[in-house]
């Protein structure tokens, strides 16, 4: 009888654990995988949702692609000494609209967003200026002292600034190739850029310094001592944020009211490239740490820390800041959904990537590329994508850090083992002789 009645005790006993497991571990594994997964999908890069829409061979290495703000036009300059107009339609077998050649090779390219101006930079010395996208002969032509290594130009195609290699910068109107200021610094610029409504320039130079200029004068409105090169800079549209990356390994933010940087961002590697929403709102760095590393403009932390095969060449930003194209030493693309944290490979290219440029939607992106290639693709995102960026609203935060799987099985384990012991005291208390009243 006794042995019966334990028996059932500890049948019972484990139907209570089986039940608690049921009850209690789903839940902890649903958080941890749950958890876990979020942190592999900003890990692993997915097949890209992309389509090729097109690709174009020059006849050498690609070192600028630049898209219009909805994707319709796309400018390349190549090492093949041409600047290359292509609109967004198209097949494999794709055909420019234009082409022009230059006297030596193409360094930068650019394009207003309305596309009714595009820029090249040539290492022929020269700044070309076109203004029609069905004929390839510039409006005008201007010539500096060297080598023109970057051009940019503000979106409405009002003022370009150009930079060359005897260290001067010179802006220009539209109009005429007759600059309206030039600047010469001590050493040699890495990197320009001008913001949307053409009123302040921001340069980065091997001096170690940031300069920031308006279109009225070459009176510089502030000058920054870093501890590096300057390699990469960027502007908001209205020139009140921009950023720069060093080979200091840091990045900085500045606000045009300050004197000093907002903050600063110290990463593993130099900052090759730099990007930055039209509202100053989010930050894109390259680094060749390898990594790619995004920013709202409120907090130094990074947002996302995306590492790829390689050193990271060129880095573009959309509009919202919810889509990060990069170009990698790895020869491939990848783009980063910021809201989601997912990556997505692009892995058609088969050369060093120097530039990439993506629309202001985030779907068209296109990419330069030293296999002589100029890429058009199409982003679309997946369905499950689409429906977690829908449901972003509604998320309920139910904590970061759940319970470990291994405390809940302690306390199950625990559980069990008082159930057994309670079963075995009221068994032995069974057991004992029932003592008669005399």
């Amino acid at each position: 009888m006794v042995k019966k009645l334990y028996t059932r005790h500890f049948f019972i006993s484990i139907l209570i654990f089986t039940f608690l497991l049921c009850v209690f571990l789903p839940e902890t594994n649903i958080s941890f995988h749950s958890q876990n997964y979020k942190k592999l999908n900003a890990l692993i890069p997915h097949q890209s949702g992309t389509t090729l829409l097109w690709n174009f061979t020059t006849g050498d290495d690609v070192n600028s692609v630049a898209i219009s703000s909805d994707g319709t036009y796309i400018v390349a300059g190549s090492n093949d000494n041409n600047t290359y107009l292509f609109n967004k339609s198209g097949s494999e077998s794709k055909i420019p609209m234009w082409n022009y050649t230059t006297g030596d090779d193409v360094t930068s390219v650019a394009i207003s967003s309305d596309i009714f101006y595009v820029i090249a930079g040539s290492n022929d010395n020269h700044t070309y200026l076109f203004n029609n996208v069905s004929d390839s002969t510039p409006k005008w032509n201007y010539t500096m002292g060297d080598n023109v290594n970057t051009v940019a130009i503000s979106s409405d195609g009002n003022y370009i600034i150009a930079e060359s290699s005897d260290n001067m910068i010179s802006l220009l109107k539209n109009s005429s190739s007759t600059p309206l200021w030039n600047y010469t610094f001590g050493d040699s610029i890495h990197s320009i850029a001008i913001s949307s409504e053409s009123t302040y320039i921001v340069v980065g130079c091997g001096d170690d310094k940031i300069y920031l200029f308006d279109d009225n004068s070459n009176n510089t409105l502030m000058e920054y001592q870093t501890s590096g090169d300057v390699r990469a800079v960027a502007i908001s549209s209205d020139g009140n944020d921009f950023v720069a990356g060093s080979n200091d390994k840091e990045i900085y933010l500045f606000n045009r009211g300050w004197t000093g940087p907002v903050w600063r961002y110290k990463t593993g590697g130099e900052i090759t490239s730099v990007a930055m929403t039209s509202d100053g709102n989010y930050i894109a760095a390259g680094c060749n740490d390898n990594k790619t590393y995004i920013f709202g403009k409120s907090s130094k932390t990074p947002i996302w820390t995306y590492t790829s095969g390689d050193s990271i060449n060129s880095v573009a930003i959309s509009s919202d800041g919810n889509h990060i194209l990069i170009g990698s030493n790895d020869n491939k693309s990848y783009l980063l959904v910021r809201s989601s944290k997912t990556p997505y490979l692009i892995d058609e290219t088969e050369g060093i990537i120097k530039s990439v440029a993506i629309s202001s939607d985030g779907k068209y992106l296109t990419i330069g590329s030293e296999d002589n290639q100029v890429y058009l693709f199409y982003w679309t995102p997946p369905i499950a994508l689409v429906a977690e960026e829908e449901d972003d609203d509604l998320d309920i935060d139910f904590g970061d850090d759940p319970i470990p799987f291994w405390i809940v099985l302690m306390i199950m384990l625990i559980i069990f083992a008082v159930i057994i012991l309670i079963s075995l005291i009221v068994n032995k208390k069974r057991k004992e002789p029932v003592k008669q009243e005399s």
